[in-house]
């Protein structure tokens, strides 16, 4: 009894911490992104090393807040790594020595545009080249002065191109939802930063909200004819998910749920046709091992009781799902219609 008490406690106490978790993360949900994209191939350089590399530099925007994982549809942040001398220190182990100039450049994609540069120069020494790149790459800074006027410096002109550029943005995602072009529109606004601000955007996260709305609706229309489709298949079990994955702020939930409804009734009622016999012999069993102690009872219902959350606080959490979301079906929408080629093309550029 006590056990299932202490569950009860634990699970409300859970809901409470997740409660707080997702409010946490609704604050800094929208913060400004520069993808952090490094070449699949360098010269000099391993995949390993190439990993390393990448890690270090997500390591330094994340230091002055701004998100470096996923793609934005806009901008970028790339390495260029180029050894400069190499020597080798004869003695009783020979060690290999090498000078490095890292250029990390900030980068609009369509355009080529460079919003920021900065340059580091690195010195990596090992018992061997590959040693010495290592090290090389534990060198790199990831905070200082400089980093932070040039990370700034990128954040300050791309704040400058999207106010300047709002217009613009909003014309063109509400021409994509007139379309139905809903994910290319989420797509285009999603990476808007909060801290963008004012009119601007607070009209882009209105335009946002109604792209959002758009594909679910466009994605439950083409999810019930799906499931409709399994049906006449008599294929109810998959008929079943295809339902369950709909979403429930979706226009056609409703009916979704009607017809979830009905295929389970229609399931219960051909198994009881089948095995009316077992089944009565099973309830049967069923009342004669169930327990008559109230406490019990009282204590998984208690168990089963979602924790409360104040209306305020359930807004906020949905609003981080919404935005969870919304993130997916952009980066989706970032890796179909973009090619590696395009991202190679605006580093060689560089």
């Amino acid at each position: 009894m006590k056990t299932k008490i202490y569950l009860s406690a634990l699970l409300l106490f859970l809901g409470g911490i997740f409660c707080t978790h997702a409010m946490d993360n609704d604050e800094s949900d929208d913060e400004l992104s520069i993808s952090v994209v490094v070449p699949l191939q360098m010269e000099g350089l391993t995949g390993s090393q190439l990993s390393k590399l990448e890690s270090r530099l997500l390591r330094m925007v994340s230091n002055y807040g701004i998100a470096g994982e996923g793609y934005t549809n806009k901008f970028i942040l790339y390495p260029k790594y180029e050894i400069y001398d190499h020597k080798v220190v004869e003695g009783l182990q020979n060690v290999h020595v090498i000078d490095v100039e890292l250029n990390l450049i900030v980068k609009e994609v369509k355009t080529g545009k460079v919003y920021s540069v900065f340059s580091q120069e690195i010195t990596g020494d090992g018992y061997s080249k590959k040693e010495a790149i290592n090290q090389s790459i534990s060198q790199i800074k990831t905070k200082g002065d400089a980093i932070k006027d040039f990370l700034q410096s990128a954040k300050t002109k791309i704040l400058e191109y999207y106010r300047s550029n709002c217009d613009r943005l909003y014309s063109e995602a509400s021409t994509m939802i007139d379309q139905k072009r809903y994910s290319e529109a989420i797509a285009l606004l999603y990476p808007v930063p909060k801290e963008v601000g004012g009119v601007c955007y607070e009209k882009i996260q209105r335009k946002l909200d109604e792209a959002y709305d758009g594909y679910l609706n466009k994605t439950c229309e083409k999810k019930l004819a799906s499931a409709k489709a399994e049906i006449s298949k008599n294929n109810d079990e998959t008929a079943l998910e295809i339902l369950g994955s709909i979403e429930t702020e979706s226009n056609c939930h409703t009916s979704a749920l009607k017809l979830t409804a009905s295929i389970k009734a229609r399931t219960k009622k051909n198994k009881e046709t089948s095995n009316d016999e077992e089944n009565r012999g099973s309830r049967a069993k069923t009342t004669n091992n169930k327990t008559s102690d109230p406490t019990e009872t009282i204590v998984e219902n208690r168990k089963s009781d979602p924790p409360k959350t104040a209306p305020s606080e359930t807004k906020k959490i949905s609003r981080v799902k919404r935005r969870e979301k919304m993130g997916a079906i952009a980066q989706s929408e970032f890796k179909r219609t973009r090619h590696q080629g395009e991202m190679d093309r605006a580093m060689q550029e560089g």
